[in-house]
């Protein structure tokens, strides 16, 4: 029918990745293609009589319906793109179209893997003295928050970042220039009409708070650029307008502080972690609450999504869990460490995440435990405590995993702690999949590293940098500054490789 049996593999494969997989997979898929094709002849003969676009969206349609209506439109977009194209023969276009379609598939999936992680150079610490490995020139910091930044969002475009603090203040810098802009907190109060008691949030309000209350601990930004979310000690998830820094509206719902906060890419669907247990879901087209994922013992403290609507939480249970949307159910994987403090998808099946014990974890969706542990990943080396100049910080607390990151879609991983580097990673990969961290290299970083991004260019890290870690005060290095470090990173010269970056 589609001309090409490659091309018929390929749109299959979309239809079967597009959704989860049913025992009775194969007759409902059947009952799928006939009922589409039953809808579309009706839709042709009766299409005169919808003259509303609301009476389209009021038709019924099943998971399996919408899996094949967006996959034959997927098609026919690749096929436009190719139309203008001249080939030698038909099957040369059809060929062209298959491959483009599984490699649009691999990257909503997640599982397309750009290899730079080999190619990145970074200074050999050993070879700097203290002083010059601290100072500006091997990392710019910019100063923003009065006290310890807790979390960090980064545009899809690499070019803005905004920064949350123990303080409550909120802040968009340009990366590129350093330039600094200050949400206006106090505005919402003029803004919000949407809490309980029809007044502002206990967030914003003057007057006394109670201690912790006024701290944002979680940031997150829409792909669109659209929208910035921000959550923490008041136990709501606030919503700002980007384009006009206007206060939206707060989202009430958690028992308990905001620790997480994550868009799907590509949507405006929300999730937020908390430490009342629960992960909610929000839908910021509707400006709605959409549903509760309910599972976890004991405090959520990190999450992450990619296209997938599936979530990857992490929590003070000793356990990663993977949130099925759709199908409402959640998978367990239990973890050595009493706290797994970060959680980061590398794929859409396989995920890396930091422990208070140091230790950082591979982990795949086919094993309950990690593929791989590496123990102590941040246990200062006398040698690289030298070169960094690390803080005054040491023990458990210098060791403990606050922050990690993946370069979307590449085998560079990152993680932070308060040792006096930033560690590098490269993803070793075996027949399954991902199998090891193995390490790079060090940034020199003074004080908690309780945020990290990668830019999807590999071109540079970012660190939300602090004095006390993210979710507490049980160590303090007053040495350090509060603020965001960005440390720019060398790739080897390859023009195919700058080509697809």
């Amino acid at each position: 029918m589609l001309g090409s049996p490659k091309l018929e593999a390929a749109m299959q494969a979309t239809i079967r990745n597009g959704g989860s997989k049913t025992g009775k997979g194969k007759k409902r898929r059947a009952d799928a293609l006939e009922d589409v094709d039953r809808n579309d002849f009706f839709l042709d003969e009766d299409k005169a009589d919808i003259s509303d676009a609301e009476e389209i969206d009021e038709i019924e349609e099943s998971a399996e319906q919408k899996r094949l209506r967006l996959s034959k439109k997927m098609v026919e977009d690749h096929r436009s793109v190719f139309r203008e194209r001249e080939y030698d023969e038909e099957e040369g276009e059809h060929d062209a179209i298959a491959e483009s379609l599984q490699q649009a598939t691999m990257q909503s999936m997640g599982r397309l893997q750009r290899k730079i992680a080999s190619k990145v150079r970074l200074p050999d610490l050993r070879q700097l003295s203290s002083a010059e490995a601290s100072t500006s020139g091997r990392g710019r910091l910019t100063r923003c928050h009065r006290l310890s930044l807790t979390a960090l969002a980064v545009t899809s475009d690499d070019s803005t970042a905004f920064s949350v603090s123990k303080d409550g203040s909120i802040f968009q810098t340009d990366i590129e220039s350093g330039k600094r802009v200050r949400f206006d907190i106090e505005r919402a109060d003029q803004n919000t009409t949407d809490t309980a008691d029809g007044g502002a949030p206990d967030w914003v309000k003057k007057g006394p708070r109670k201690a912790g209350r006024n701290s944002l601990l979680a940031a997150a930004v829409s792909d669109d650029g659209h929208y910035l979310a921000v959550g923490g000690g008041d136990k709501c998830v606030h919503v700002w307008d980007i384009r006009s820094h206007e206060y939206i509206q707060g989202f009430p719902g958690h028992r308990d502080i905001v620790s997480g906060l994550a868009f799907r890419q590509g949507t405006h669907e929300l999730f937020s972690a908390s430490f009342d247990r629960s992960v909610k879901t929000w839908s910021l087209d509707d400006r709605a609450y959409v549903d509760t994922l309910l599972g976890h013992q004991s405090e959520v403290l990190s999450i992450d999504l990619l296209r997938q609507e599936r979530a990857v939480t992490a929590g003070h249970d000793h356990t990663c869990r993977v949130w099925k949307v759709p199908e409402e159910s959640q998978l367990i994987f239990r973890s050595h460490a009493t706290a797994v403090d970060c959680v980061r998808y590398i794929t859409g099946t396989q995920w890396v995440s930091g422990a208070s014990d140091g230790s950082l974890a591979v982990w795949s969706q086919m094993k309950k435990r990690p593929v791989s542990v590496v123990r102590g990943a941040h246990t200062p080396a006398s040698d690289d405590v030298a070169a960094a100049g690390a803080g005054t910080v040491g023990g458990d607390a210098a060791s403990w995993v606050q922050s990690v990151a993946v370069c979307h879609g590449s085998d560079l991983v990152a993680s932070g702690a308060a040792d006096g580097l930033i560690r590098l990673w490269a993803v070793q990969e075996g027949h399954t999949g991902a199998q090891a961290l193995s390490p790079l290299g060090g940034l020199p970083a003074r004080g908690f590293v309780n945020a990290l991004h990668i830019a999807r260019s590999a071109r540079f890290v970012l660190a939300g940098m602090g004095q006390e870690p993210r979710l507490g005060r049980w160590a303090r290095d007053g040495l350090a500054k509060n603020g965001l470090l960005l440390h720019q990173l060398s790739l080897e010269e390859d023009v195919a490789e700058r080509a697809l970056l």
